[in-house]
């Protein structure tokens, strides 16, 4: 019998008895579906109002669904670093949760993803959503490899063992170290490994960001004075070479975090880990192993079982919500694949430069979009006749392929007005830190989008290859999104070919673009991903390999540095070619195309 259901802050909660009823609810339950690990995560899963949805009956808690509203949009309560999203408890205590959260009228969404499709929230919610005539999308979402333990050695591929096995030789006397509780000078001593390869190059190492730091510590200690969380060392020559950081429930181990030191790299120190690692939890009585996160191709070498993940989105019967499902899930889907993917398309016409990517406010959003004009004087632009097209600029005298220098400060200085500009364009302070060197020409911009969306005319301008807004510093400079940066031809003189040596490959991530099929059930109704734009031109890329050239970690937008919503990443060598705009405004800007790491496979630690 239940006595009642309710939707509580989340701090509420924490400070009221039911606490301790939640803790005993998940008793059972993975680590990470506890209320200890979702107010470990809380301030990582963005900056609405945390709630818990909860069920209980006259004597316990029968029900546990903990929540966050952002806007109108009731979202699941996780972060990258949740290793999965699931609701606790009975049918009966989901079914009353639901009653009452369908009675709630802020939220015209709600949004449930990294949720396993075998699960009760998965089978269970959308189809009593359903029964009481609520839209309901229900699509694919990531999957999860894992590793069923039990001889785990015999069922790996032949060839993979002999390369281990050959490793594991060369390596010495290697040594598997388990810590259950790990003291400050070993997490230390892991957060330092973990960050020596490409994620502390990255920023998306654990130490490189405080409040992930805090909660890998803080998880290390709290689960693993309740034997459900290990730090594991690989020690080689009597040198700790590669850590990871799991957390186990009774049935399986979920590794949360690897890294290595790369000085060792030549002994594949992550997969020896993984393989002493699965022998030890196999020893324990263990079933499994759960690699946790994204479908990568390192963890294809160990299986091909995936736990399969849903994303779960239930509109509200308001005119907000039905409005949305009708513009996402009906029309849309009916349009014909040219109106949907081609600048033909009735849709909105965008590009990524045009994308909001990083975390903010709501009032920040709104500001932005006022200092914008909300596209009023673009619509009024709109009404009055437009020549079919802009037209090409004058070409620069450098021709693409060939080599320039970069003239001194005095000498661009001399060009410039009283506002730093020539004819219009700004000499930025990145570009200072170019002058005396010599670059490759690696295109010629004649015609451009701004960044108030509209196409303009360019002329003797280009852009330098590997010369981007990022700068060489370490502090953080123009956008974060590594935009290229344009040259005046009075910046720039001819200079005889630099041959430098390529940049070293060594230890440079790798990663594949995904099916077609999966990015595109990742993406909202108008082609996002998270903010972000799959543009036409990316599909050509699908099932590709190419060299990560950098990963986003700061963005400026709305007028302050932020971080991206979901991590992003910039492919070497792939530019944005202005096609989306169509031929008559095609833009030059040859910006840096972003990817939403769900739409890669990320290549081998």
């Amino acid at each position: 019998m239940i006595s009642r259901a309710t939707l509580v802050p989340f701090d509420t909660l924490r400070h009221s008895p039911a606490w301790t009823g939640w803790h005993d609810l998940t008793g059972k339950e993975a680590p990470f579906l506890g209320p200890d690990f979702f107010a470990l995560v809380r301030p990582l899963a963005g900056l609405g109002e945390v709630l818990v949805g909860t069920a209980e009956s006259p004597d316990r808690m029968i029900g546990a669904l903990p929540l966050v509203l952002e806007g109108d949009v009731l979202r699941g309560l996780r972060s990258d670093h949740s290793p999965s999203y699931d609701y606790t408890g009975s049918v009966e205590g989901l079914e009353a949760i639901w009653r009452l959260l369908r009675k709630d009228r802020r939220w015209n969404e709600l949004v449930l993803d990294k949720v396993p499709a075998a699960s009760r929230l998965a089978i269970t919610l959308p189809a009593i959503a359903k029964v009481e005539g609520f839209p309901v999308v229900v699509t694919a979402d990531t999957r999860h490899p894992y590793l069923p333990l039990g001889d785990v050695t015999a069922q790996m591929n032949p060839k993979f063992r002999s390369n281990l096995q050959r490793c594991l030789r060369k390596a010495g006397h290697a040594v598997l170290e388990r810590i259950l509780v790990p003291t400050h000078a070993e997490l230390d001593e892991a957060c330092a490994i973990e960050a020596r390869a490409w994620k502390g190059a990255a920023g998306s190492a654990i130490e490189s960001d405080a409040r992930v730091d805090h909660v890998y510590r803080a998880a290390a200690r709290l689960f693993g004075r309740r034997g459900q969380h290990s730090l594991y060392f690989l020690r080689a020559g009597g040198e700790r070479i590669a850590t990871l950081f799991a957390v186990e429930d009774q049935r399986g181990l979920y590794a949360l975090k690897i890294g290595y030191d790369p000085a060792h790299a030549n002994l594949s120190p992550g997969h020896l880990l993984v393989w002493l690692v699965a022998q030890d939890a196999e020893q324990r009585g263990l079933r499994e192993l759960d690699f946790i996160g994204r479908e990568d191709e390192w963890k294809r070498k160990w299986t091909e079982r995936v736990h399969p993940h849903v994303k779960i989105v239930i509109y509200q019967r308001s005119l907000r919500g039905l409005t949305r499902y009708a513009l996402r899930e009906k029309l849309r889907p009916r349009l014909p694949e040219p109106a949907r993917t081609t600048p033909r398309s009735p849709l909105p016409r965008r590009c990524q430069h045009a994308d909001v990517i990083g975390v903010h406010t709501p009032f920040e959003r709104i500001r932005a979009r006022v200092v914008r004009g909300l596209g009023i004087r673009s619509r009024l632009r709109g009404r009055r006749p437009r020549p079919a097209a802009v037209p090409l600029g004058r070409p620069s005298r450098f021709e693409v392929g060939s080599w320039v220098r970069v003239r001194d400060l005095d000498a661009i200085g001399a060009t410039l007005d009283p506002n730093g500009k020539l004819r219009g364009l700004a000499f930025v302070p990145t570009q200072r830190e170019t002058a005396g060197q010599v670059f490759r020409v690696e295109r010629q911009v004649r015609r451009l989008r701004d960044d108030r969306g509209i196409t303009r005319t360019v002329h003797a301008t280009v852009l330098l290859a590997g010369v981007d807004c990022s700068g060489t510093g370490d502090a953080p400079t123009g956008c974060g999104r590594h935009c290229p940066l344009m040259y005046r031809d009075e910046w720039l003189e001819p200079a005889a070919p630099v041959h430098a040596p390529p940049p070293s490959a060594h230890h440079q991530r790798h990663a594949r673009v995904r099916d077609l099929a999966e990015i595109h059930a990742s993406l909202d109704a108008f082609g996002r991903r998270d903010g972000i734009t799959f543009m036409p031109e990316m599909a050509a890329f699908a099932g590709q390999r190419f060299a990560i050239a950098n990963e986003l970690t700061e963005v400026y937008e709305c007028g302050h540095w932020t971080y991206p919503v979901q991590p992003v990443c910039i492919l070497s060598g792939l530019h944005c070619t202005g096609s989306v705009l169509g031929d008559g405004a095609r833009c030059d800007r040859a910006c840096a195309l972003l990817w939403h790491r769900d739409w890669l496979m990320i290549d081998p630690v």
